[in-house]
């Protein structure tokens, strides 16, 4: 890896860290800057399949499908007395690693890869989530910053131990 990968490498962990830090502070306009306006943000249903077969995940069954819209209504939601799942709120805190630029067009687009363990509580329950998968992430560059437009992540679980997933990945 020569220095200009490593820079763009670190250029990409410093903004997926600041977006982990933002969201488990419950800065969530904040974070929602972070987006493009053509953002699509995808959570694909995981499926059992025999054998080595890839990919195994749903490219037509969605955990969610959101574009930037749907988003920005559920980051307002978050902020109203509606939100009972999020009533207190989580405790989370977002462990990135792994992270990968697999494309790059100077100024313009990256393609990023990544791995997410999210480890949330609730109230005083003595429960916790564990949550991991893998997000495939594009950026645009705009307005002098990167911009997410798309994200794409593919959960470890086939069936998610949690009892309601009202927290961004």
């Amino acid at each position: 890896m020569n220095m200009e990968e490593m820079i763009l490498k670190y250029e990409f962990e410093k903004w997926l860290y600041t977006e982990a830090q933002l969201l488990d502070d419950i800065r969530f306009d904040e974070w929602f800057e972070l987006m493009h306006s053509s953002l699509r943000y995808q959570m694909p249903v995981r499926i059992n399949k025999e054998g080595t077969e890839r990919p195994d995940y749903s490219a037509d069954m969605f955990t969610f499908n959101d574009d930037i819209e749907l988003l920005k209504l559920r980051v307002e939601r978050l902020k109203t007395d509606y939100a009972w799942a999020e009533i207190p709120p989580s405790r989370t805190r977002r462990f990135v690693s792994n992270v990968r630029v697999i494309d790059f067009i100077e100024g313009t687009q990256a393609v990023v890869k990544s791995y997410l363990l999210i480890y949330r509580s609730r109230s005083t329950d003595i429960h916790h989530d564990l949550i991991s998968g893998e997000r495939n992430d594009e950026f645009i560059f705009e307005d002098g910053q990167w911009k997410l437009s798309k994200r794409v992540f593919i959960v470890d679980q086939t069936t998610i131990n949690t009892r309601n997933l009202a927290i961004f990945v």
